[in-house]
Protein backbone atom coordinates (compact mmCIF):
# COMPACT_ATOMS: atom_id res chain seq x y z
CA UNK A 1 0.00 0.00 0.00
CA UNK A 2 1.55 3.35 -1.16
CA UNK A 3 1.76 6.23 1.02
CA UNK A 4 -0.76 8.01 -1.47
CA UNK A 5 -3.10 5.92 -1.12
CA UNK A 6 -3.14 6.07 2.53
CA UNK A 7 -3.28 9.76 2.89
CA UNK A 8 -6.26 9.69 0.26
CA UNK A 9 -8.01 6.71 2.90
CA UNK A 10 -7.41 9.28 5.45
CA UNK A 11 -9.12 12.28 4.04
CA UNK A 12 -12.09 10.69 2.81
CA UNK A 13 -12.19 9.41 6.47
CA UNK A 14 -11.86 12.71 7.93
CA UNK A 15 -14.65 14.05 5.70
CA UNK A 16 -17.39 11.36 6.67
CA UNK A 17 -16.05 12.27 10.42
CA UNK A 18 -17.06 15.95 9.86
CA UNK A 19 -20.55 14.95 7.88
CA UNK A 20 -21.53 12.94 10.76
CA UNK A 21 -20.52 15.62 13.02
CA UNK A 22 -22.14 18.19 11.75
CA UNK A 23 -25.33 15.72 10.73
CA UNK A 24 -25.63 15.10 14.83
CA UNK A 25 -24.90 18.65 15.95
CA UNK A 26 -27.50 20.54 13.99
CA UNK A 27 -30.55 17.44 14.53
CA UNK A 28 -30.71 17.23 11.03
CA UNK A 29 -33.14 14.16 11.43
CA UNK A 30 -35.04 16.32 13.88
CA UNK A 31 -35.55 19.23 11.23
CA UNK A 32 -36.57 17.06 8.62
CA UNK A 33 -39.93 17.13 7.94
CA UNK A 34 -40.84 19.68 10.59
CA UNK A 35 -42.51 23.52 10.49
CA UNK A 36 -41.68 26.02 12.15
CA UNK A 37 -42.88 27.64 15.21
CA UNK A 38 -42.77 31.18 17.06
CA UNK A 39 -43.28 31.68 20.92
CA UNK A 40 -43.07 35.10 22.22
CA UNK A 41 -41.32 35.29 25.44
CA UNK A 42 -40.68 38.10 28.53
CA UNK A 43 -37.44 36.33 29.82
CA UNK A 44 -36.52 32.76 28.17
CA UNK A 45 -33.82 32.47 31.28
CA UNK A 46 -31.28 30.75 29.49
CA UNK A 47 -33.13 28.75 26.81
CA UNK A 48 -29.90 28.65 24.37
CA UNK A 49 -30.69 27.34 20.55
CA UNK A 50 -30.41 23.73 19.84
CA UNK A 51 -32.46 23.00 23.34
CA UNK A 52 -35.00 20.57 23.04
CA UNK A 53 -38.96 21.13 22.70
CA UNK A 54 -40.99 18.76 24.56
CA UNK A 55 -44.75 18.08 24.47
CA UNK A 56 -45.84 16.31 27.66
CA UNK A 57 -42.33 15.29 27.99
CA UNK A 58 -41.76 14.15 24.99
CA UNK A 59 -39.32 15.32 22.56
CA UNK A 60 -40.99 16.93 19.34
CA UNK A 61 -39.18 19.36 18.11
CA UNK A 62 -35.87 21.60 18.92
CA UNK A 63 -35.08 25.31 18.73
CA UNK A 64 -33.57 26.80 15.68
CA UNK A 65 -33.28 30.57 17.18
CA UNK A 66 -34.50 33.22 19.92
CA UNK A 67 -34.84 36.39 18.60
CA UNK A 68 -34.75 39.66 20.25
CA UNK A 69 -37.58 41.91 18.90
CA UNK A 70 -37.13 45.60 18.57
CA UNK A 71 -40.53 46.62 19.28
CA UNK A 72 -40.03 45.92 23.11
CA UNK A 73 -36.87 44.04 23.67
CA UNK A 74 -38.91 40.90 24.63
CA UNK A 75 -37.60 37.57 22.96
CA UNK A 76 -39.01 35.32 20.05
CA UNK A 77 -37.98 31.63 19.82
CA UNK A 78 -38.41 29.54 16.53
CA UNK A 79 -38.52 26.41 17.00
CA UNK A 80 -38.63 23.68 14.38
CA UNK A 81 -41.95 21.30 15.21
CA UNK A 82 -42.32 17.63 13.37
CA UNK A 83 -44.92 17.65 11.58
CA UNK A 84 -47.05 14.70 13.19
CA UNK A 85 -47.67 16.72 15.90
CA UNK A 86 -50.06 19.60 16.19
CA UNK A 87 -50.17 22.41 18.82
CA UNK A 88 -53.55 23.98 19.82
CA UNK A 89 -54.42 27.31 21.58
CA UNK A 90 -54.51 26.97 25.18
CA UNK A 91 -51.58 25.36 25.72
CA UNK A 92 -48.45 26.15 28.21
CA UNK A 93 -45.10 27.21 26.79
CA UNK A 94 -42.73 27.39 29.69
CA UNK A 95 -39.04 27.08 30.14
CA UNK A 96 -37.85 24.28 32.55
CA UNK A 97 -35.06 24.43 34.38
CA UNK A 98 -32.94 21.95 36.46
CA UNK A 99 -31.12 22.89 39.47
CA UNK A 100 -27.79 21.69 38.09
CA UNK A 101 -27.48 24.27 35.16
CA UNK A 102 -27.97 21.63 32.58
CA UNK A 103 -29.56 23.02 29.35
CA UNK A 104 -33.01 24.50 29.88
CA UNK A 105 -36.24 22.88 27.78
CA UNK A 106 -39.12 24.12 25.98
CA UNK A 107 -42.08 23.00 27.69
CA UNK A 108 -45.38 22.61 26.21
CA UNK A 109 -48.48 21.51 28.01
CA UNK A 110 -51.87 20.83 26.28
CA UNK A 111 -54.99 22.42 27.00
CA UNK A 112 -57.04 20.36 29.54
CA UNK A 113 -59.61 19.84 26.88
CA UNK A 114 -58.18 19.30 23.45
CA UNK A 115 -61.41 17.86 21.89
CA UNK A 116 -62.88 21.65 21.72
CA UNK A 117 -59.35 23.26 21.34
CA UNK A 118 -58.49 25.16 18.16
CA UNK A 119 -55.22 24.62 16.40
CA UNK A 120 -52.51 26.97 15.84
CA UNK A 121 -51.07 27.28 12.25
CA UNK A 122 -48.27 24.79 11.35
CA UNK A 123 -46.31 28.01 10.34
CA UNK A 124 -43.96 31.02 12.05
CA UNK A 125 -46.86 33.94 12.73
CA UNK A 126 -45.81 37.39 13.38
CA UNK A 127 -45.51 39.59 16.24
CA UNK A 128 -48.28 39.76 18.20
CA UNK A 129 -50.33 36.56 16.94
CA UNK A 130 -47.64 34.30 18.60
CA UNK A 131 -48.59 32.46 21.52
CA UNK A 132 -47.40 33.99 24.89
CA UNK A 133 -44.89 31.54 26.87
CA UNK A 134 -44.44 31.72 30.70
CA UNK A 135 -41.33 31.67 32.83
CA UNK A 136 -40.80 29.67 35.92
CA UNK A 137 -39.62 31.43 39.11
CA UNK A 138 -35.74 31.22 39.30
CA UNK A 139 -33.65 30.96 42.45
CA UNK A 140 -32.64 34.71 42.18
CA UNK A 141 -36.40 35.30 42.87
CA UNK A 142 -36.94 32.75 45.50
CA UNK A 143 -33.68 34.33 47.19
CA UNK A 144 -35.07 37.74 46.68
CA UNK A 145 -38.79 36.95 48.03
CA UNK A 146 -36.88 34.69 51.09
CA UNK A 147 -34.70 38.22 51.58
CA UNK A 148 -37.72 40.24 52.18
CA UNK A 149 -39.55 37.25 54.35
CA UNK A 150 -36.46 37.29 56.56
CA UNK A 151 -36.41 41.04 56.88
CA UNK A 152 -39.96 40.90 58.22
CA UNK A 153 -39.08 38.20 60.36
CA UNK A 154 -36.59 40.02 61.66
CA UNK A 155 -39.17 43.04 62.38
CA UNK A 156 -41.25 40.49 64.47
CA UNK A 157 -38.20 39.32 66.23
CA UNK A 158 -37.57 43.36 67.46
CA UNK A 159 -41.28 43.98 68.41
CA UNK A 160 -41.45 40.07 70.28
CA UNK A 161 -38.22 40.73 71.97
CA UNK A 162 -39.36 44.39 73.02
CA UNK A 163 -42.90 43.39 74.44
CA UNK A 164 -41.94 40.05 75.96
CA UNK A 165 -40.91 41.76 79.59
CA UNK A 166 -44.79 43.00 79.56
CA UNK A 167 -46.23 39.88 78.30
CA UNK A 168 -44.49 37.65 80.57
CA UNK A 169 -44.82 40.18 83.69
CA UNK A 170 -48.81 39.88 83.21
CA UNK A 171 -48.98 36.49 82.58
CA UNK A 172 -47.17 35.91 86.23
CA UNK A 173 -49.91 38.24 87.45
CA UNK A 174 -52.82 36.12 86.04
CA UNK A 175 -50.93 33.19 87.15
CA UNK A 176 -50.90 34.32 90.60
CA UNK A 177 -54.82 35.48 90.53
CA UNK A 178 -55.47 32.05 88.55
CA UNK A 179 -53.74 30.21 91.77
CA UNK A 180 -55.49 32.29 93.97
CA UNK A 181 -58.68 31.73 92.60
CA UNK A 182 -58.52 27.81 92.18
CA UNK A 183 -57.10 27.89 96.16
CA UNK A 184 -60.60 29.92 97.34
CA UNK A 185 -62.63 27.55 94.46
CA UNK A 186 -61.68 24.68 96.37
CA UNK A 187 -62.49 25.69 99.95
CA UNK A 188 -65.78 27.24 98.71
CA UNK A 189 -66.45 24.15 97.35
CA UNK A 190 -65.52 21.90 100.23
CA UNK A 191 -67.58 24.06 101.92
CA UNK A 192 -70.53 23.92 100.12
CA UNK A 193 -69.88 20.14 100.05
CA UNK A 194 -70.39 19.57 103.83
CA UNK A 195 -73.47 21.87 103.47
CA UNK A 196 -75.30 19.46 100.83
CA UNK A 197 -74.36 17.04 103.19
CA UNK A 198 -76.05 18.41 105.94
CA UNK A 199 -78.76 19.31 103.49
CA UNK A 200 -78.99 15.97 102.35
CA UNK A 201 -78.99 14.31 106.30
CA UNK A 202 -82.03 16.71 107.37
CA UNK A 203 -83.62 15.83 103.82
CA UNK A 204 -83.00 11.98 104.29
CA UNK A 205 -84.87 12.53 108.03
CA UNK A 206 -87.27 14.81 106.35
CA UNK A 207 -88.23 11.45 104.16
CA UNK A 208 -87.91 8.83 106.50
CA UNK A 209 -90.63 11.00 109.10
CA UNK A 210 -92.68 11.00 105.69
CA UNK A 211 -92.70 7.66 104.97
CA UNK A 212 -93.91 6.93 108.51
CA UNK A 213 -96.30 9.77 108.55
CA UNK A 214 -97.52 7.98 105.10
CA UNK A 215 -97.54 4.79 106.73
CA UNK A 216 -99.79 5.29 109.92
CA UNK A 217 -101.69 7.54 107.74
CA UNK A 218 -102.24 4.45 104.78
CA UNK A 219 -102.98 2.14 107.99
CA UNK A 220 -105.54 4.52 109.42
CA UNK A 221 -107.21 5.17 106.50
CA UNK A 222 -107.47 1.15 105.70
CA UNK A 223 -109.18 0.59 108.89
CA UNK A 224 -111.62 3.91 108.40
CA UNK A 225 -112.43 2.30 105.08
CA UNK A 226 -112.69 -1.00 107.10
CA UNK A 227 -114.98 0.03 109.53
CA UNK A 228 -116.73 2.44 107.24
CA UNK A 229 -117.58 -0.85 105.02
CA UNK A 230 -118.39 -2.93 108.42
CA UNK A 231 -120.78 -0.15 109.03
CA UNK A 232 -122.81 -0.03 105.51
CA UNK A 233 -123.10 -3.65 106.12
CA UNK A 234 -124.58 -3.63 109.60
CA UNK A 235 -126.92 -0.54 108.70
CA UNK A 236 -128.78 -3.01 105.39
CA UNK A 237 -131.45 -4.46 107.85
CA UNK A 238 -131.98 -0.83 109.54
CA UNK A 239 -132.58 0.73 106.08
CA UNK A 240 -134.96 -2.13 105.07
CA UNK A 241 -136.77 -1.54 108.57
CA UNK A 242 -136.65 2.32 107.42
CA UNK A 243 -138.23 1.83 104.47
CA UNK A 244 -141.07 -0.62 105.62
CA UNK A 245 -141.52 1.73 108.31
CA UNK A 246 -142.12 4.81 105.57
CA UNK A 247 -144.06 2.53 103.79
CA UNK A 248 -146.63 1.55 106.86
CA UNK A 249 -146.56 5.60 107.98
CA UNK A 250 -147.71 6.54 103.82
CA UNK A 251 -150.52 3.96 103.97
CA UNK A 252 -151.86 5.58 107.23
CA UNK A 253 -151.04 9.04 105.89
CA UNK A 254 -153.71 7.86 103.07
CA UNK A 255 -156.33 6.42 105.48
CA UNK A 256 -155.78 9.71 107.45
CA UNK A 257 -156.46 11.78 104.24
CA UNK A 258 -159.62 10.15 103.79
CA UNK A 259 -160.64 10.77 107.15
CA UNK A 260 -160.04 14.35 106.58
CA UNK A 261 -161.83 14.41 103.48
CA UNK A 262 -164.93 13.48 104.87
CA UNK A 263 -164.85 15.76 107.73
CA UNK A 264 -163.69 18.87 105.15
CA UNK A 265 -167.72 19.29 105.02
CA UNK A 266 -167.63 20.33 108.98
CA UNK A 267 -167.82 24.10 109.51
CA UNK A 268 -166.25 24.14 112.84
CA UNK A 269 -163.26 22.44 111.67
CA UNK A 270 -162.41 24.29 108.39
CA UNK A 271 -159.82 26.35 110.24
CA UNK A 272 -158.45 23.40 112.06
CA UNK A 273 -158.23 21.37 109.26
CA UNK A 274 -156.32 23.76 107.16
CA UNK A 275 -153.24 24.15 109.30
CA UNK A 276 -153.82 19.96 109.90
CA UNK A 277 -153.87 19.63 106.11
CA UNK A 278 -150.79 21.87 105.49
CA UNK A 279 -148.58 20.21 107.78
CA UNK A 280 -149.94 16.85 106.71
CA UNK A 281 -148.77 17.99 102.99
CA UNK A 282 -145.45 19.05 104.29
CA UNK A 283 -144.95 15.59 105.62
CA UNK A 284 -145.98 13.73 103.02
CA UNK A 285 -143.32 15.83 100.67
CA UNK A 286 -140.40 15.01 103.34
CA UNK A 287 -141.32 11.50 103.08
CA UNK A 288 -141.46 11.61 99.40
CA UNK A 289 -138.22 12.98 99.20
CA UNK A 290 -136.30 11.06 101.61
CA UNK A 291 -138.30 7.97 100.06
CA UNK A 292 -137.23 8.56 96.53
CA UNK A 293 -133.55 9.38 98.40
CA UNK A 294 -132.86 6.02 99.71
CA UNK A 295 -134.47 4.52 96.54
CA UNK A 296 -131.57 5.69 94.43
CA UNK A 297 -129.13 4.36 96.63
CA UNK A 298 -130.39 1.05 96.61
CA UNK A 299 -130.20 -1.66 94.23
CA UNK A 300 -132.22 -4.20 95.78
CA UNK A 301 -135.55 -5.13 93.29
CA UNK A 302 -138.12 -6.09 96.61
CA UNK A 303 -137.26 -2.80 98.32
CA UNK A 304 -136.98 -1.02 95.02
CA UNK A 305 -140.81 -2.22 95.08
CA UNK A 306 -141.59 -1.22 98.40
CA UNK A 307 -140.28 2.35 97.73
CA UNK A 308 -142.16 2.77 94.58
CA UNK A 309 -145.54 2.09 96.47
CA UNK A 310 -144.12 3.87 99.50
CA UNK A 311 -144.15 6.88 96.63
CA UNK A 312 -147.49 6.29 95.05
CA UNK A 313 -149.00 6.34 98.27
CA UNK A 314 -147.44 9.92 99.40
CA UNK A 315 -147.94 11.19 95.80
CA UNK A 316 -151.60 10.62 96.68
CA UNK A 317 -151.20 11.80 99.71
CA UNK A 318 -149.88 15.11 98.43
CA UNK A 319 -152.73 15.40 95.86
CA UNK A 320 -155.63 14.98 98.41
CA UNK A 321 -153.97 17.34 100.54
CA UNK A 322 -153.83 19.88 97.72
CA UNK A 323 -157.93 19.54 96.63
CA UNK A 324 -158.42 20.19 100.41
CA UNK A 325 -155.87 23.47 100.81
CA UNK A 326 -157.48 24.13 97.14
CA UNK A 327 -161.45 24.06 98.74
CA UNK A 328 -160.46 25.68 102.02
CA UNK A 329 -157.80 28.17 100.29
CA UNK A 330 -158.12 31.56 101.92
CA UNK A 331 -156.93 32.89 97.90
CA UNK A 332 -160.46 33.80 97.10
CA UNK A 333 -161.40 37.04 96.29
CA UNK A 334 -157.80 38.56 96.43
CA UNK A 335 -156.71 36.14 100.00
CA UNK A 336 -159.99 37.90 102.26
CA UNK A 337 -162.04 35.80 104.05
CA UNK A 338 -166.21 35.90 102.50
CA UNK A 339 -168.71 36.59 104.76
CA UNK A 340 -169.64 34.56 107.01
CA UNK A 341 -166.50 32.50 106.20
CA UNK A 342 -164.11 31.49 108.98
CA UNK A 343 -161.15 32.59 109.46
CA UNK A 344 -158.35 29.69 109.14
CA UNK A 345 -156.37 29.99 112.03
CA UNK A 346 -152.71 30.26 111.45
CA UNK A 347 -150.37 27.64 111.36
CA UNK A 348 -148.38 27.39 115.08
CA UNK A 349 -151.30 28.89 116.88
CA UNK A 350 -154.46 27.54 118.80
CA UNK A 351 -157.90 28.43 117.58
CA UNK A 352 -160.44 28.67 120.35
CA UNK A 353 -161.96 25.49 121.02
CA UNK A 354 -160.14 23.55 118.73
CA UNK A 355 -157.03 21.27 119.07
CA UNK A 356 -153.31 22.37 120.07
CA UNK A 357 -151.87 22.19 116.60
CA UNK A 358 -148.56 20.38 116.76
CA UNK A 359 -145.19 21.73 117.54
CA UNK A 360 -143.40 23.65 114.62
CA UNK A 361 -139.70 23.81 114.56
CA UNK A 362 -137.12 25.97 112.79
CA UNK A 363 -136.42 23.25 110.43
CA UNK A 364 -138.67 23.21 107.70
CA UNK A 365 -138.15 19.30 106.43
CA UNK A 366 -139.28 17.91 110.14
CA UNK A 367 -142.65 16.13 110.70
CA UNK A 368 -144.09 15.04 114.00
CA UNK A 369 -144.96 11.83 115.23
CA UNK A 370 -147.26 12.01 118.25
CA UNK A 371 -144.87 14.44 120.67
CA UNK A 372 -141.74 13.34 119.25
CA UNK A 373 -140.10 15.59 116.72
CA UNK A 374 -137.86 13.89 113.82
CA UNK A 375 -136.12 15.42 111.52
CA UNK A 376 -134.18 13.10 108.56
CA UNK A 377 -132.40 16.19 107.27
CA UNK A 378 -130.38 16.69 110.27
CA UNK A 379 -129.32 13.29 110.35
CA UNK A 380 -128.52 11.64 106.95
CA UNK A 381 -129.05 13.62 103.45
CA UNK A 382 -128.12 11.89 100.07
CA UNK A 383 -127.57 13.34 96.38
CA UNK A 384 -127.21 11.35 93.30
CA UNK A 385 -125.05 12.39 90.05
CA UNK A 386 -125.22 11.74 86.87
CA UNK A 387 -122.16 12.11 84.52
CA UNK A 388 -122.20 12.04 80.42
CA UNK A 389 -118.92 12.10 78.87
CA UNK A 390 -120.63 12.80 75.29
CA UNK A 391 -124.31 12.77 74.08
CA UNK A 392 -123.71 9.91 72.69
CA UNK A 393 -122.77 7.46 75.71
CA UNK A 394 -124.93 6.92 78.39
CA UNK A 395 -124.08 8.55 81.80
CA UNK A 396 -122.79 6.80 84.97
CA UNK A 397 -124.07 7.58 88.57
CA UNK A 398 -121.88 8.76 91.64
CA UNK A 399 -123.83 8.47 94.99
CA UNK A 400 -123.23 10.15 97.96
CA UNK A 401 -124.73 10.27 101.61
CA UNK A 402 -123.97 13.00 104.28
CA UNK A 403 -124.07 11.85 107.91
CA UNK A 404 -125.04 15.21 110.19
CA UNK A 405 -124.73 17.52 107.19
CA UNK A 406 -125.58 20.33 109.73
CA UNK A 407 -122.56 20.10 112.16
CA UNK A 408 -119.46 22.01 111.04
CA UNK A 409 -117.57 18.46 110.84
CA UNK A 410 -119.40 15.69 109.09
CA UNK A 411 -118.95 12.80 107.38
CA UNK A 412 -119.65 11.58 103.69
CA UNK A 413 -119.67 8.10 102.02
CA UNK A 414 -120.40 7.43 98.58
CA UNK A 415 -119.53 5.45 95.27
CA UNK A 416 -118.45 6.59 91.68
CA UNK A 417 -118.61 4.98 88.78
CA UNK A 418 -121.99 2.70 89.15
CA UNK A 419 -122.76 0.71 86.22
CA UNK A 420 -119.25 0.81 85.44
CA UNK A 421 -115.97 -1.75 85.46
CA UNK A 422 -114.24 0.64 87.38
CA UNK A 423 -116.19 1.85 90.77
CA UNK A 424 -114.61 3.42 93.21
CA UNK A 425 -115.45 4.60 96.41
CA UNK A 426 -115.83 8.10 98.86
CA UNK A 427 -114.71 8.39 102.97
CA UNK A 428 -114.31 12.02 103.46
CA UNK A 429 -114.01 14.16 106.71
CA UNK A 430 -116.02 17.40 105.61
CA UNK A 431 -115.36 20.69 107.32
CA UNK A 432 -117.18 24.16 106.67
CA UNK A 433 -114.89 26.76 106.74
CA UNK A 434 -117.46 29.41 106.07
CA UNK A 435 -121.26 29.63 104.70
CA UNK A 436 -119.51 29.50 101.02
CA UNK A 437 -116.80 27.34 101.39
CA UNK A 438 -116.47 23.56 103.02
CA UNK A 439 -113.10 21.53 102.37
CA UNK A 440 -112.85 17.43 102.65
CA UNK A 441 -110.03 15.17 103.66
CA UNK A 442 -109.75 11.27 103.35
CA UNK A 443 -110.31 9.01 100.33
CA UNK A 444 -111.15 10.16 97.33
CA UNK A 445 -111.82 7.87 94.27
CA UNK A 446 -110.21 4.94 96.30
CA UNK A 447 -107.37 7.16 96.98
CA UNK A 448 -105.55 9.72 99.38
CA UNK A 449 -107.64 12.72 98.41
CA UNK A 450 -108.98 16.74 99.36
CA UNK A 451 -112.12 18.49 98.35
CA UNK A 452 -113.07 21.69 98.44
CA UNK A 453 -116.24 23.61 97.59
CA UNK A 454 -117.34 27.02 96.96
CA UNK A 455 -120.18 28.49 96.26
CA UNK A 456 -119.82 32.63 96.47
CA UNK A 457 -121.92 33.55 93.27
CA UNK A 458 -125.35 33.04 94.45
CA UNK A 459 -126.02 30.02 92.12
CA UNK A 460 -123.24 29.38 90.60
CA UNK A 461 -120.18 27.71 92.26
CA UNK A 462 -116.86 26.08 91.86
CA UNK A 463 -115.61 21.89 93.25
CA UNK A 464 -112.30 21.12 93.07
CA UNK A 465 -111.39 17.48 93.39
CA UNK A 466 -107.45 16.45 94.30
CA UNK A 467 -106.35 13.13 94.53
CA UNK A 468 -103.89 10.22 93.65
CA UNK A 469 -100.29 10.99 95.78
CA UNK A 470 -98.64 8.74 93.47
CA UNK A 471 -99.54 10.42 90.37
CA UNK A 472 -101.73 14.08 91.68
CA UNK A 473 -104.84 14.55 89.58
CA UNK A 474 -106.96 17.53 89.80
CA UNK A 475 -111.35 17.37 88.46
CA UNK A 476 -112.42 20.95 88.31
CA UNK A 477 -115.98 21.65 87.62
CA UNK A 478 -118.38 24.74 87.65
CA UNK A 479 -121.69 24.66 89.52
CA UNK A 480 -125.15 25.78 88.78
CA UNK A 481 -127.79 25.49 91.12
CA UNK A 482 -131.26 26.28 89.84
CA UNK A 483 -133.31 24.89 93.39
CA UNK A 484 -131.96 23.22 96.71
CA UNK A 485 -132.64 19.62 95.25
CA UNK A 486 -131.07 20.81 91.25
CA UNK A 487 -127.91 21.36 90.44
CA UNK A 488 -126.06 21.40 86.84
CA UNK A 489 -122.74 21.33 86.63
CA UNK A 490 -119.84 20.60 84.02
CA UNK A 491 -115.79 20.22 83.84
CA UNK A 492 -113.40 18.54 82.94
CA UNK A 493 -111.51 15.64 85.08
CA UNK A 494 -107.44 15.35 85.46
CA UNK A 495 -106.79 18.89 84.67
CA UNK A 496 -103.50 17.83 86.32
CA UNK A 497 -102.41 14.42 85.30
CA UNK A 498 -101.76 12.60 81.97
CA UNK A 499 -103.37 14.02 78.60
CA UNK A 500 -104.48 10.65 78.02
CA UNK A 501 -106.68 10.38 81.25
CA UNK A 502 -108.56 14.27 81.00
CA UNK A 503 -112.20 13.87 80.29
CA UNK A 504 -114.79 16.76 79.53
CA UNK A 505 -117.61 16.01 82.03
CA UNK A 506 -121.41 17.15 82.17
CA UNK A 507 -124.59 16.47 84.10
CA UNK A 508 -126.90 17.26 87.07
CA UNK A 509 -127.27 16.52 90.65
CA UNK A 510 -130.18 15.14 92.35
CA UNK A 511 -130.65 16.02 96.18
CA UNK A 512 -129.49 18.37 98.89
Amino acid sequence: MTTAFRVGVFAVGAILATFVVWYVLNNVSLRKGSYPFAVHFRNVVGLQPGSEVQLAGVDIGIIDSINILPQDQTAEVVCSIQNDYTLYHGSVFTVAQTLTGAQSTLTIIPPPNLATAQPWPKKRLPYGQQPEGTTPTTIADLVSEGQARLNDLDKTLALVNQELPGIVKNFNGVAVHTNNLIVHADRNFNLLGQQLNGTMGGVNAIVAQLNGLLTTNGQNVSAMTTEMKELISSSGPKVVALIDNLDATSTNLNKTMVSVESLATDPSLKANLVGTTENLKESSEKLKQIATDIQSVTGDPKVQAQMRNTIQNLDDTIAKANDILGTFSTAQGAGAPTPGQIQPAPVGSVPPGGPAPPPQHAQAAGFHMGHVAFNPGELVTGNVRLNWQSLHSGPYSDVELNVLPHFPTHFSLGANGLGSQNTTYNVLVDQRGSPNLQYSFGVLYSNLGARAVWSGLGPLGIDARLYNSAWPRLDLYGDLRLTQRLMFFYGERSVIGPASTRVLLGGVQLGQ
